[in-house]
C-alpha cells in the first residue's frame, strides 16, 4: 500500500503556515481524527485515503492530487484508533 503526495507530473506544495507540505498536513489531520467519518474512534485506510485526497485538493486549490495504490486483495483496515 502506498500513499503519495501527488501524481508524477505535479509538484508537492508546502507553505510556512502549514508547517510542512499539504500532504503531511492532511495526513496528520486525518489520523488526528478528522478522517473518522463514522465517529467510531477508528480511522480506516479508505477513510484516510478519502480525507487526504479531498483535503489536499482543498489546500492547494486543485493543483495537487494525492495518489494511493492498494492491492484489491487487501480489505479496509484501521490505521489509527483514538
Amino acid at each position: 500500500m502506498v500513499f503519495a503526495a501527488s501524481t508524477g507530473k505535479q509538484v508537492a506544495q508546502e507553505r510556512d503556515e502549514w508547517g510542512n507540505g499539504a500532504f503531511t498536513k492532511a495526513l496528520l489531520e486525518g489520523i488526528g481524527g478528522q478522517a473518522d467519518y463514522g465517529h467510531t474512534g477508528k480511522i480506516t485506510v479508505n477513510m484516510l485515503d478519502l480525507y487526504i485526497s479531498e483535503r489536499v485538493k482543498e489546500l492547494t486549490q486543485g493543483q495537487q492530487t494525492p495518489s494511493t495504490t492498494k492491492p484489491q486483495t487487501i480489505a479496509d483496515f484501521p490505521v489509527a484508533v483514538r
